[in-house]
């Protein structure tokens, strides 16, 4: 940002060495997703306000939402237009709000564009402040979605035009929607400009379910917007990809992946590619064989429902990205599979002929794997990579987890430092207590279970289980069937000295359960915070750009406490007590810990 002379003679009295404007302007970017605090800073003075200023503006609609605040954003955009567009809004039926001058042309500090959030805005502004009405009687009288449409093209050419470069991009499409905003990203003014800076793109699509094909042109919809893409946007990093309920032939689908191919390839270095339900028989190859491209770059995949065939497809490729860190799956299909009845014979994995393990390793250190459809053989498909990851993974997250599954850990795994299961059998088989007590570096353990019954067979397997338990690791998570008792002999056989103990059962929460948990905080020591699961009935979460006060899992919690507050107090006065709600389809913790160098957190926060 270039200064006057009067805000570089403010700078050197506000900034005294060795804090310049520079290190100013990187702190309060720090802030940009705390709108409260940037509304502050405008009213500091001049120079802080033009700091402040494009921050705030760099992402509006997404602060706000499809409040009423968001149609305030399109009447100070409507403010920014020149006289002739505003005129075309008015000559065209809408009845503008007077417009005032603006200390700021605010369309040019546009970073990040949500087509959902700006469609919602613009229904908003036109509801509420545009005195919009619509005459069902009146043949000729537009509606909301000709209005709508009309202020998307006037104000998206405004923002375009005006933008010194988006970096995220966000288009989301569902049924009920109209196709036109699409099509017009590409034709806005100055739109190969816009998106040249382009770093995240995000593309949510689910077509009409058309019973007559020929109207449906959601393939050449989504082809066009691919191919301009590559034709302008170079620089992304992150592609996130879900495209459903298509009604287009199979030669049309073939359009849309090798426009999408044609878009990874003109990218200099794409760092994270999503892809949810955008598969077919026909595309999967064109889509695996796009990754090559982006060999050295791609550090983050993520696949949601690949059937058998697919995912032999994309076993050869792994070994290929060599700087590929994080690998995940949302669910497999198992329409294809055939079952294995005797998993334990490694050599009867189909998988095992599709590639030399001992030379296609690769180089992943975090693996997740999280389930939705019941009778996946998840083996089928974690044993292969877990073969091939060569003793390289460092975090590993799987559901479904079987004793067969366990062993392979073992024998693959050796170097853990995070670890998530969801066990499959009620009860904890003995091979988790071999595998455990190999993990020399394990830090964070979670282990479910839903199962109803108790997952301890016998105190002999209570006491292993507890002794397993590496010293060296600091969270312990669990969601199991167990009382205070088994609670008490686990903590007090357990070697580990643990920073943070997490409880993703709340209904086993009583006080006797309170009474060992203070217990072991005052005798070992080493504990520093609880997280307790709760997983009851929240009202909404109340609008922080109102200023009213931040909702509060706390009170919600307490609240639902019968007689247990005293221990609580109790206990709150010897370790951080935290009641949230923990998403066990995330790894370690809740959404906050699905990217890796999140994962610590738990551990390292006091």
């Amino acid at each position: 940002m270039t200064l006057t002379i009067e805000e570089t003679t403010l700078q050197q009295n506000l900034f005294p060495s060795p804090l310049t404007f520079d290190c100013f302007e990187e702190i309060l970017s720090h802030l940009i997703d705390s709108p409260k605090t940037l509304y502050s800073c405008i009213l500091v003075n001049r120079l802080w306000c033009r700091t402040a200023i494009p921050l705030l503006w760099s992402h509006p609609f997404e602060v706000h939402g499809f409040g009423e605040r968001s149609s305030d954003i399109i009447q100070i955009y409507i403010s920014c237009l020149p006289e002739d567009e505003r005129q075309l809004l008015i000559d065209e039926g809408l009845d503008l709000p007077p417009t005032t001058p603006l200390l700021f042309d605010y369309s040019k500090y546009l970073q990040s564009f949500d087509s959902a959030f700006f469609t919602g805005a613009i229904m908003s502004w036109l509801s509420t402040r545009a005195n919009y009405r619509f005459d069902p009687d009146k043949d000729d009288d537009p509606d909301l979605c000709t209005y709508t449409y009309l202020v998307q093209c006037v104000i998206g050419n405004l923002l375009f035009s005006h933008s010194k470069g988006l970096k995220d991009l966000d288009l989301a499409h569902f049924e009920e929607d109209d196709d036109s905003l699409i099509i017009d990203i590409a034709t806005f003014d100055d739109a190969n400009k816009a998106l040249s800076r382009l770093e995240n793109f995000q593309f949510d699509y689910s077509g009409w379910k058309l019973n007559d094909l020929d109207d449906d042109k959601s393939s050449e919809i989504i082809s066009n917007l691919f191919n301009f893409m590559a034709e302008c946007s170079h620089n992304i990093q992150y592609i996130y990809i879900n495209i459903t309920n298509l009604a287009g032939k199979d030669d049309e689908l073939i359009q849309i992946a090798k426009s999408f191919k044609r878009l990874i390839e003109s990218q200099k270095g794409v760092r994270e590619l999503i892809i949810v339900e955008f598969w077919s028989p026909y595309i999967t190859d064109i889509l695996f064989n796009s990754l090559i491209c982006q060999w050295k770059s791609l550090t983050f995949l993520k696949f949601h429902h690949l059937d058998t065939d697919q995912f032999e497809l994309l076993l050869p490729i792994l070994p290929i990205l060599v700087n590929l860190e994080t690998l995940q799956f949302l669910g497999f299909d198992s329409d294809n599979i055939d079952n294995i009845d005797n998993i334990d014979d490694i050599d009867n994995i189909k998988f095992k002929s599709l590639i030399d393990f001992s030379t296609g390793q690769i180089n992943i250190n975090h693996l997740y794997y999280r389930d939705e459809r019941l009778n996946i053989n998840t083996q089928d498909f974690i044993i292969p990579i877990l073969q091939m990851s060569n003793k390289n993974l460092r975090s590993l997250y799987l559901e479904d987890v079987t004793p067969s599954l366990i062993q392979q850990i073992s024998i693959n795994c050796r170097y853990l430092t995070h670890l998530s299961l969801t066990l499959i059998t009620p009860e904890i088989p003995d091979l988790l207590f071999t595998l455990l007590r190999s993990l020399q570096n394990l830090l964070h353990f979670s282990l479910y279970s839903n199962s109803t019954e108790c997952p301890f067979l016998s105190t002999d397997s209570l006491t292993q289980f507890s002794e397993a338990i590496p010293e060296c690791l600091k969270y312990f998570g669990f969601k199991l069937h167990i009382d205070s008792c088994i609670l008490e002999f686990f903590l007090n056989q357990c070697r580990a000295k643990l920073h943070v103990l997490a409880i993703y059962r709340s209904e086993f929460v009583d006080n006797l359960f309170l009474d060992v948990l203070c217990k072991y905080s005052k005798e070992v020591g080493s504990l520093k915070k609880i997280l307790i699961n709760w997983d009851g009935v929240f009202g909404g979460r109340k609008d922080d750009d109102e200023g009213d006060d931040e909702f509060s899992y706390d009170d919600e919690f307490e609240n639902g406490l019968d007689g247990m507050k005293e221990k609580i107090e109790v206990l709150k006065n010897m370790v951080n007590v935290i009641y949230s709600v923990v998403d066990p389809s995330h790894p370690f913790s809740g959404p906050s810990m699905e990217y890796v160098d999140r994962w610590n957190m738990d551990i390292n926060l006091p």
